[in-house]
């Protein structure tokens, strides 16, 4: 499963870009991800329904009247540039209801749930000459079934931006090598941390789909020597 998940947040970048109206799609060929994302830096939380067909990288689709999706019973507006629905709250909305409604009057309803997390108190202070070291989260909670943390690394570079990640069951930190650590620069760093939730749909259709809910608390800067 969580091998699954991953295959999933990993080629979501290419998936296409054209669109198409779910009328020309047969209902259980339709692939949903319900999303909610919480960013502290801004204090919002962006819900998105897409809709895809057959997959994570199938066409975007836009419903036909009279299907519809909610988000907690809410109507939520179509992007037509990004290619799905949308509503952004303010604040933490640590989780929500998806219903979703297709052309067949069909009822398929979801619960996507959030996770957080927050930065060590102090922060630590990052090395290159450190073979090789630890990033622990505060409470370093061991991670649990479909959970991720994803920490950035932003250096003065222009392109020396690395990403270290962990999944694994029980985990409290992330390794950071120091191969990839050494192509950061030197001085002061940006971190960007962020857990992810991510599960399959416990009611979707055939071509299956995913419900992911990310925590990003307000970025911190740090030293890296």
């Amino acid at each position: 499963m969580r091998n699954t998940v991953l295959f999933i947040l990993a080629v979501i970048t290419f998936a296409a870009c054209k669109k198409e109206i779910t009328s020309n799609i047969d209902q259980d060929k339709i692939f949903t991800h319900f999303k909610l994302a919480y960013d502290a830096n801004t204090d919002q939380t962006l819900a998105t329904a897409t809709f895809r067909f057959s997959n994570l990288i199938g066409t975007r689709l836009k419903l036909s009247d009279p299907s519809t999706v909610t988000i907690d019973g809410e109507s939520i507006e179509w992007n037509n540039e990004e290619g799905y629905y949308e509503k952004t709250y303010t604040g933490l909305k640590p989780t929500a209801v998806f219903d979703w409604v297709d052309l067949d009057g069909k009822v398929f309803s979801d619960t996507v749930q959030i996770r957080d997390i927050d930065y060590p108190n102090p922060l630590p202070t990052l090395s290159h000459d450190s073979a090789i070291a630890f990033f622990s989260w505060a409470g370093a909670a061991p991670l649990e079934m479909n959970e991720r943390v994803r920490l950035e690394i932003d250096g003065v570079g222009e392109t020396d931006t690395r990403v270290f990640a962990t999944d694994t069951l029980g985990d409290t930190d992330i390794t950071i090598d120091s191969l990839k650590l050494s192509q950061v620069d030197s001085g002061s760093v940006n971190l960007m941390l962020k857990k992810f939730y991510s599960t399959e749909p416990f009611d979707g259709t055939s071509a299956g789909g995913l419900l992911e809910g990310s925590y990003r608390p307000v970025d911190q800067a740090t030293v890296l020597n």
